[in-house]
């Protein structure tokens, strides 16, 4: 039998799984229906991290709550966390970048085409790091994704203002702000920890609500590359 605490984290679960489920679905069935490469590419991009995002919430719910502690499972958990550092800098490097050609004025947002290398090799660092980390102590010790990805998000939002496209400007606010939500997110983890008595469920609301909120940013995002009331999308949208 599962305990009130397990209930309540696997609806939790449930909530986050489905949200990025439905914002990866969307960003595919979209991507289908756009003709230009550069919308098609931003789309498979929030479609990728999407299903990144359900794989790793659902890894991270059944080790927890089981407690598995084994050195596969480390290992498995070391190569999907250390793989998000690396997937979401390639994630935000393009969208940045693409941003950038999209301003009028072609301006160097926060001097990202210089940092970009520098936090590069720190999230490429970072990556090595939580993996070995994950093989030595436990996936669970891992340190959260960095300032890095806050840095990133802060270059979108900012890119968003400047971009003079209307679509791309609308599609960097939301995916600025998924990112920043999943930054608090993993910032929020190890306080709430400290903060909270052992076993206590309010900790894990407060950071699965903003990962909730991160998703449908990034559902938004999706929707906000195309306007869809002058598309005839494949009628398999879920009842």
């Amino acid at each position: 039998m599962f305990d009130s605490v397990s209930i309540i984290f696997f609806i939790l679960w449930v909530l986050v799984v489905g949200l990025f489920s439905y914002a990866a679905y969307w960003a595919f069935i979209i991507r289908k229906a756009l003709a230009t490469g550069l919308y098609r590419k931003q789309a498979l991009w929030a479609g990728t991290m999407g299903l990144y995002f359900v794989a790793l919430s659902t890894f991270l719910t059944i080790a927890l709550s089981f407690n598995l502690t084994a050195l596969s499972v480390n290992i498995l958990g070391g190569l999907l966390i250390s793989s998000g550092f690396v997937v979401l800098f390639a994630w935000i490097d393009s969208t940045v970048r693409v941003a950038r050609r999209s301003d009028p004025l072609l301006r160097d947002t926060l001097r990202w085409s210089r940092l970009r290398y520098f936090i590069g090799f720190v999230t490429v660092g970072g990556a090595i790091s939580a993996l070995v980390t994950a093989i030595d102590m436990g996936f669970a010790y891992v340190a959260p994704f960095g300032g890095a990805l806050l840095f990133g998000a802060i270059a979108l939002l900012v890119s968003a203002t400047r971009s003079g496209d209307a679509t791309l400007r609308r599609h960097l606010k939301w995916m600025g702000l998924a990112i920043a939500m999943l930054w608090l997110a993993s910032q929020l983890s190890g306080i709430l920890f400290r903060v909270f008595p052992a076993g206590s469920i309010t900790s894990e609301v407060i950071t699965y609500s903003v990962v909730v909120v991160g998703g449908f940013c990034l559902y938004r995002s999706a929707r906000s590359l195309v306007p869809l009331g002058h598309l005839s999308l494949p009628d398999t949208s879920p009842a």
